[in-house]
């Protein structure tokens, strides 16, 4: 979510799916500047009250942003990142961290940022949740050990119809996100069932126009189709 939740409206189609679909479980990934902001700091005033509202639904699960430089960020600035949202007050809390641009092959320097995360305790957690996105797939690597999820594929639908998550191993930890989503309500239904199918752990898909905008800070207009289809 790149959104700045400035009024509560911002994120009501996010939370008015929360409410419809119970049964759906939401891996929602805050990022306030590029991550938590200045170290040790808090989240602003909108930040807060919107997380906390989001919180207040069972099945919503708040990840925070942190960039990771695709294994060249200074280490220090990661291991920071992390814990400053760790330090957000419980009330607003999160539950772990989404680490983006990952590098395959670095498994020592990542094994460092998931041990990290896990040491704590977070709130209403006993530890962290780590999600890594190399957005692409990864074959047979250490980073399943890892993570709770991994971006397998982080493409356009276009991409998706060539066949390209065929090569994708499907698996419990496996997350796709696809955008610039063409076909229509029933190709919709029949993408994201055999996502379930292949037991994949989570998916998101937009009809956003990827080379338009950026397909993360906004709703598109299939939103409420695809969580239906999640659903079902």
């Amino acid at each position: 979510m790149i959104q700045y939740p400035e009024t509560p409206a911002n994120w009501a189609p996010l939370e008015t799916a929360l409410s419809a679909f119970p049964s759906v479980q939401f891996y929602i990934i805050t990022n306030p500047d590029s991550g938590p902001g200045p170290a040790n700091s808090q989240p602003d005033a909108n930040y807060q009250a919107n997380i906390e509202t989001l919180l207040g639904h069972s099945n919503a699960m708040l990840l925070g942003y942190v960039a990771t430089g695709f294994g060249t960020r200074p280490s220090a600035d990661v291991i920071q990142d992390i814990h400053t949202y760790l330090g957000w007050n419980a009330t607003y809390g999160l539950a772990g961290v989404f680490l983006d641009e990952t590098m395959a092959g670095l498994e020592d320097l990542y094994k460092s940022y998931t041990a990290a995360i896990r040491a704590a305790a977070w709130p209403n957690r006993p530890t962290g949740y780590v999600i890594m996105n190399p957005g692409e797939d990864i074959g047979n690597s250490d980073y399943y050990e890892l993570a709770d999820q991994i971006v397998t594929f982080e493409q356009t639908y276009a991409e998706f119809q060539e066949g390209t998550p065929c090569t994708v191993r499907p698996t419990p930890t496996a997350a796709v996100p696809q955008s610039t989503f063409t076909g229509s309500n029933q190709t919709l239904s029949d993408v994201v069932q055999s996502i379930k199918d292949g037991v994949f752990k989570s998916t998101y898909i937009t009809d956003l126009n990827i080379n338009e905008t950026d397909v993360y800070a906004g709703f598109g207009s299939d939103w409420v189709q695809f969580v239906a289809d999640v659903a079902t």
